[in-house]
């Protein structure tokens, strides 16, 4: 019976098979919209950036936030052409600042410019010292951590020093407990008294 059921099932799946496809449904035509022409693109001017100045426009605070992202990737060239610049302005002295508080620096020299700025900042525009001042928190708080690291490097160390006092000291006194342990086993053996002898040498 089960048989049965499943040839004619297989039949029945042939035959659907065999039978040729329904044509497709119509679809209503749709009305031809007129084609308009696409947009006309010009092309966007690159912004032009404006010179490095002191001053508290946002073209010239756009420009000192694009020279720092720049200096970034290329603080050697920076540091060459800063140094082989004659011309040491208030503009050269800003871009020495920025540079000296970038992370490479060495701690000294950003902690040395970290204290000397507050003079530099009092002389700066309002937004531009608040720009700047970015900096200068993040170089605080990154020399904090320096200084944290440092401690604990330190305190690491003297207590390297203390643990292999104490297991030096550990290693005598347990040398002294030994010799002692040695000391009280002998003292508590038995002592063999020897037996009387009488006069003629026989106990």
């Amino acid at each position: 019976m089960k048989t049965g059921l499943i040839i004619s099932l297989l039949l029945l799946l042939n035959g659907c098979q065999l039978l040729p496809p329904a044509p497709p449904a119509e679809t209503p035509a749709e009305p031809v919209t007129s084609l308009e022409p696409p947009p006309v693109t010009l092309p966007v001017p690159e912004p032009v950036s404006a010179p490095l100045a002191i001053a508290d426009d946002a073209a010239t605070l756009q420009a000192w936030v694009n020279y720092r992202g720049a200096m970034l990737g290329r603080m050697n060239e920076e540091r060459d052409v800063l140094l082989a610049d004659t011309e040491q302005d208030e503009i050269w002295a800003l871009k020495r600042t920025i540079l000296q508080l970038h992370p490479d620096t060495p701690y000294l020299t950003r902690l040395r410019v970290q204290m000397q700025s507050a003079e530099q900042l009092a002389q700066l525009p309002a937004p531009l010292a608040a720009l700047l001042s970015w900096d200068l928190a993040f170089n605080q708080k990154l020399l904090e951590a320096e200084s944290a690291v440092s401690a604990l490097t330190r305190l690491n160390a003297q207590q390297h020093d203390n643990l292999e006092r104490l297991q030096k000291t550990n290693r005598e006194l347990q040398k002294k407990i030994d010799a002692l342990t040695q000391i009280e086993a002998q003292l508590n053996q038995p002592v063999q008294v020897p037996e009387p002898e009488d006069n003629n040498g026989q106990p």
